[in-house]
């Protein structure tokens, strides 16, 4: 944990923790009859938050930390030292929100907690592939961090145009639209799965190849 989050795990937990509690208690307060879609909702940003620094700034905290000389060094293996650690940042985050669902299942109301924590996974890997991707291609967790956020806000405006279809990256799987039947509502979450897997996958292999530059990451 000291490697993945750069000596800042506590802190990120703990802010994961704060907004989970501050903004689920004024869910329950302001809503008479919680459903599926708002225990998503309210997990969404702690998983987005758990992932966005080890995806973000991981490249910079090898650099600062000078670990990337080392890495790069291995001429057969550094891609699996990376693929490794990506599987260890998902592995670690998926572990994270099993306090948080037990939180909000025994807090708010009964959910199936896997059902959801894997439907939470989905986001976390394709936030975390394009912070990963980005952060290989401008090798500044700072600049990454800040183009990260402004894909993120124009997505999340292009949500509300984009609501119940296949194509909406922050797609809420337990919102089901009034006018669509629930056989087509779940053909389209579906699909959406599926794209925002392979685009991850892609994104991954983006950065992977980005990394094949070595001379332009230690200079």
């Amino acid at each position: 944990m000291r490697i993945i989050f750069g000596g800042k795990f506590i802190y990120f937990v703990l802010a994961a923790f704060l907004f989970f509690l501050v903004f689920g208690t004024i869910t329950a307060l302001d809503s008479d009859d919680m459903n599926l879609e708002d225990v998503y909702g309210l997990l969404a940003f702690p998983a987005i938050l758990l992932v966005f620094f080890p995806s973000v700034f991981g490249i910079q905290n090898d650099a600062d930390q000078r670990t990337l000389e080392i890495i790069f060094g291995i001429p057969d293996y550094r891609y699996k030292v990376w693929l490794v650690r990506y599987v260890m940042i998902l592995f670690l985050v998926f572990l994270l929100l099993f306090p948080f669902a037990g939180l909000a299942y025994y807090a708010l109301i009964s959910f199936p907690v896997l059902k959801i924590i894997l439907h939470l996974m989905v986001l976390v890997l394709f936030v975390s592939s394009m912070g990963f991707s980005i952060s290989a291609m401008v090798r500044n967790g700072n600049a990454t961090a800040v183009i990260l956020v402004v894909i993120g806000l124009a997505l999340l405006i292009l949500s509300d145009a984009l609501e119940g279809s296949k194509w909406n990256i922050f797609l809420n799987p337990f919102k089901i639209p009034n006018d669509l039947n629930e056989i087509v509502w779940q053909e389209t979450v579906r699909q959406n799965r599926m794209i925002m897997g392979i685009g991850s996958i892609v994104l991954i292999l983006l950065g992977l190849l980005n990394l094949q530059k070595r001379e332009k990451f230690l200079r």
